[in-house]
Formats: structure tokens, sequence, C-alpha cells
């Protein structure tokens, strides 16, 4: 059960991520919810002893990368479709 809650809030997470990153430009913020929320919860577990940098470190790596880079592409996305829109309207 528990690992059944885990993935469904690991889930919406990547759902809600998804979402927030597609926004418009001026929203560029609520792609950056779900980064600083991973980047503060490494460090207080840091902080607190439970992670050993030197072992843990591919393991923080590796996500760290993909939510920056999924940010990077949904605000490259949107920047296009901003974009688009603003080409439509010229013409």
């Amino acid at each position: 059960m528990n690992t059944a809650i885990s993935l469904a809030v690991a889930a919406i997470v990547i759902v809600f991520h998804c979402w927030a990153c597609r926004r418009s430009p001026k929203y560029w913020y609520l792609g950056g919810i779900v980064p600083l929320i991973w980047i503060i919860l490494n460090v207080i577990l840091f902080i607190n002893g439970k992670i050993n940098f030197e072992e843990d470190w591919k393991i923080l790596v590796f996500p760290t990368l993909i939510i920056f880079l999924m940010w990077a592409e949904g605000q490259q996305s949107a920047r296009k479709k901003e974009l688009a829109k603003m080409e439509a309207k010229d013409i």
C-alpha cells in the first residue's frame, strides 16, 4: 500500500510539473516549483544526515537533471507557442 501511494504522489507531481512547465513564459515560476521543492528537500535530508553525497550523488544528480531539462524544454515550447500566436495576430 505504501508503494502505491508513493507512485501515485510521484505521478501527480510529474503531471503537475509537465503542466506547469508549459504555461506562458510570463508564468515561468510555475515550472520552478517542483525543482525548488526537490532541491530544498535534498538540502534538508543532507543536513539531517540522511543523504551521503559521496555515495548518493548519482541518485541525486539524475532526477535533478531530468527535472531541470523538463522545465527548460517546457519553457522553450511555451515560448515557441507564444511566438506563433503573436505571428498569427500580425498576419
